[in-house]
């Protein structure tokens, strides 16, 4: 009797000892594999359209200087290319309606500016939420009156500083100043300045 449970112990002992002695299953940690980034495409980079209304302030120098201001608005289209760094830079096309009428102080005769178009290269950097820009490029305005005052058209180079904020997904609201000098205006050779100053909603695609 004392024999059997002698050798009972030692296989429990030996079986207890094995499996003490086994090597225990490795855990698994999960590989956990991060989505690769996301690349987001720059507000400002692409195609765009909207309106523009504001005020012309004009300057006539035909025999005689005078000034004349009026309402003036219109539409705009244009494509803005990313330089890096915040930088764009693209062109960017105008057209304005406007009445301004003016008339020759020596003569009496009348005439109006009837709307300018103007295609222009814009340049500008990121800043916060808007972008601040400035612009340079060509103008074109048609005149039409009476008598020998002045009828047809004339162009002009075109300077301008302005600030678009973005207020939605798609959309931006600005401010934008330009200057523009018309020379060799109608049959007496004169020039006509004009500053003008436009608020501006955009669509951008």
């Amino acid at each position: 009797m004392f024999r059997t449970l002698a050798l009972v112990l030692a296989g429990t002992t030996a079986a207890s000892t094995a499996f003490a002695g086994s090597p225990a299953t490795p855990i698994v940690e999960p590989v956990v594999v991060a989505p690769a980034p996301v690349q987001v495409g720059s507000f400002w980079e692409g195609g765009y359209v909207g309106a523009q209304l504001g005020y012309t302030f004009g300057k006539f120098d035909l025999g005689g200087s005078f000034d004349e201001n009026s309402v003036i608005g219109g539409l705009t289209a244009g494509y803005l290319f990313n330089l890096g760094n915040g930088w764009y830079m693209g062109p960017e096309f105008q057209y304005d309606w406007a009445d301004v009428t003016v008339t020759d102080p020596g003569t009496g005769n009348t005439a109006t500016f009837d709307n300018m178009a103007r295609l222009k290269l814009i340049g500008g950097k990121e800043m916060g939420n808007g972008l601040l820009y400035g612009s340079l490029g060509y103008a074109y305005g048609d005149f039409s009156g009476v008598g020998t005052f002045f009828d047809g058209s004339a162009n002009s180079y075109v300077v301008g500083v302005g600030y678009d904020w973005r207020v939605a997904d798609n959309w931006t609201v600005g401010a934008e100043y330009m200057f523009h000098s018309f020379d060799d205006v109608g049959n007496g050779g004169g020039d006509v300045d004009f500053n003008t100053v436009h608020l501006k909603a955009t669509y951008r695609f």
